[in-house]
């Protein structure tokens, strides 16, 4: 993996959405390893490689947002992942900020 910006595939980004929305599990693992929980979510990378490279600050949350509210908005979450704003403007998983990140992004 280089120094650019990560791409996340389409169907990715679905697992990822589907479990964020579903999956308390899972959820835990976001939060406590969002590169891990990217790769169980079918990403092909080695977690620790992703560590090093990306950063990931697009999804870093300091409070998870509610399976509700991801399931409710995860067709736009989704057209946020696949854009380039989803690398300039972090928190789209953040409880409370998610629907100004996606108005803004």
């Amino acid at each position: 993996m280089s120094d650019t910006k990560l791409r996340i595939p389409p169907e990715v980004a679905d697992r990822l959405l589907q479990l964020l929305a579903t999956d308390d599990a899972f959820r835990e693992l976001f939060k406590g390893d969002r590169h891990a929980a990217l790769v169980q979510a079918g990403l092909d990378a080695d977690p620790s490689r992703l560590r090093e490279t990306s950063g990931l600050p697009c999804l870093v949350v300091d409070r998870l947002a509610s399976k509700s509210d991801i399931a409710a908005a995860r067709e736009a979450l989704k057209a946020h992942l696949m854009s380039d704003a989803s690398h300039t403007n972090p928190h789209a998983f953040e409880a409370g900020a998610m629907h100004a990140v996606l108005r803004t992004g």
